[in-house]
């Protein structure tokens, strides 16, 4: 049964049972924030004043408990801010001019609870009592993920395991054999180096948050030791792609294997980790495989996404999901297109001589060039273009500009007495503030309509091609 945390310190008056925070400036009424995550409400007496001495002579009673009292830190110590953890308590003050008036917010765990409370499927907690040894917790904010983390730890402990934890506060309430460490008075290094001595059986770090963090977990799991780490992201792929960025992305899926995200109190997604050589799933060419990193949901029974590189992005791609972010998103061609045009862009410039356009369709590429450039660029018995090819890791389809699907539109064209005047093209309104390709002589003109649907033209060389020989608007494919 769930047990209620009950301290032992001035803030106790401030707390009742269903008090998760306190929120306290000087001269301002006395907040609290009452209830359960995801179901709390904030309270505040009109009548219930904190001054600005009130919140001084609490806070100095504060400091002496940290200095009697074991089991409280001064976890953070910056000249106008400090963090103190004072058993259940996590205390943050501020100072002005970092704030507008002194202010201090107190947080503390409503409950406590056990694993078995989390009414667990039996095959997931065998996934995490024995076969998952490299765990990311993340959540959502306000979802308890220090009880599910406690709750967590108190199972290995059970089973005699030998337990470290890296906190900054130290907030997880925790038995006694279980030493927590901190990075307030040491640095990664020195943690570092302790654990690879000490070797525990499982490492827990609550939270991940920089560069030095995410280095320390990879440095930990690629020599053994088992992890459970926890780190914030508003859904449950996010964690993962923080990951992307901050170590390589062939060893993600050697140092994550289960990623468990907390909403509400509850678990709502376990995802698993598997890296594999295939076609990612939106590719044809079997020539076009590569390193794909398979997430799958333990829950669902069904992949979700792939992650692999697409030149020098990596792309976070989903297969089949649920979530309603996935559904507004036009069709998964059309996202990877987005990539594809964006990518093959740029590496073109780089390699080809003249103005061109694209039109990207699934792992082929219809590439619209001037006439003249044409057989330069296919080759000798198509030698350029089979090279070029295989820059893009797609088909290339050489076409001329006089292939390029053209729109049909009405077109009004400002003509000026003086020779030199900006020329004033006027469109549609379908197309006012979007980039529209204009085809004026043998090469491609980029103008960006205003909110009027005009473009404005000042370039005098092309003003006089526009003149002589007129224009045509490319499809810009919506």
């Amino acid at each position: 049964m769930a047990q209620e945390i009950i301290g032992n310190s001035v803030l106790d008056k401030y707390f009742d049972e269903t008090t998760m925070s306190l929120h306290l400036k000087a001269n301002r009424p006395i907040l609290r924030k009452k209830g359960t995550p995801g179901n709390w409400n904030p309270v505040v007496d009109p009548e219930e004043i904190m001054t600005n001495k009130d919140l001084e002579n609490l806070i100095d009673q504060l400091f002496k408990e940290v200095e009697s009292r074991s089991d409280a830190f001064l976890e953070i110590d910056r000249q106008l801010s400090k963090v103190l953890q004072i058993w259940p308590y996590r205390i943050v003050i501020v100072y002005p001019a970092l704030s507008d008036w002194l202010e201090l917010t107190a947080v503390k765990p409503v409950k406590k609870m056990t694993i078995e409370e989390y009414n667990l499927q039996p095959e997931l907690f065998d996934l995490l009592r024995n076969k998952s040894k490299w765990i990311l917790v993340s959540w959502a904010p306000w979802s308890w993920k220090s009880t599910f983390t406690a709750a967590l730890i108190e199972l290995y402990h059970k089973d005699n395991h030998i337990i470290k934890t890296i906190e900054s506060p130290r907030d997880l309430m925790l038995d006694d054999d279980i030493v927590q460490y901190s990075f307030t008075y040491g640095s990664h290094d020195e943690v570092r180096d302790i654990l690879l001595l000490s070797r525990p059986d499982y490492t827990i770090y609550d939270e991940v948050r920089n560069k030095p963090d995410f280095e320390l977990y990879k440095d930990l799991r690629l020599t053994g030791i088992w992890l459970v780490w926890v780190i914030h992201a508003t859904k449950p792929v996010d964690s993962i792609q923080r990951f992307i960025w901050s170590i390589e992305m062939g060893i993600i899926p050697q140092v994550i294997d289960t990623v468990i995200f907390i909403d509400k109190g509850q678990i709502t997604e376990v995802l698993q980790l598997e890296l594999t050589a295939k076609v990612p799933d939106w590719m044809l060419s079997e020539e076009l495989a590569r390193p794909v990193i398979v997430v799958s949901s333990f829950i669902q029974k069904k992949n979700l996404y792939e992650i692999y590189t697409f030149w020098e992005q990596v792309v976070v791609m989903p297969i089949t999901t649920d979530e309603n972010w996935v559904s507004k998103l036009p069709s998964k061609q059309q996202v990877v297109s987005s990539y594809a045009k964006e990518w093959i862009q740029r590496k073109l410039q780089q390699l080809l001589p003249c103005d061109f356009h694209l039109s990207v369709k699934g792992n082929e590429v219809d590439l619209y060039i001037p006439e003249y450039y044409k057989w330069k660029i296919i080759g000798k018995g198509w030698s350029a273009i089979t090279n070029l090819e295989k820059d893009i890791w797609l088909g290339i389809h050489v076409k001329t500009f006089n292939e390029l699907p053209l729109l049909d539109v009405k077109v009004d064209i400002a003509w000026w007495n003086k020779k030199w005047e900006p020329l004033v093209i006027s469109l549609p309104e379908e197309f006012k503030n979007k980039t529209v390709p204009l085809l004026i002589d043998d090469g491609l003109v980029y103008g960006k309509a205003d909110n009027q649907a005009n473009i404005v033209l000042n370039n005098k060389e092309i003003i006089s091609l526009v003149r002589r020989k007129g224009f045509v608007i490319v499809n810009t494919e919506n």
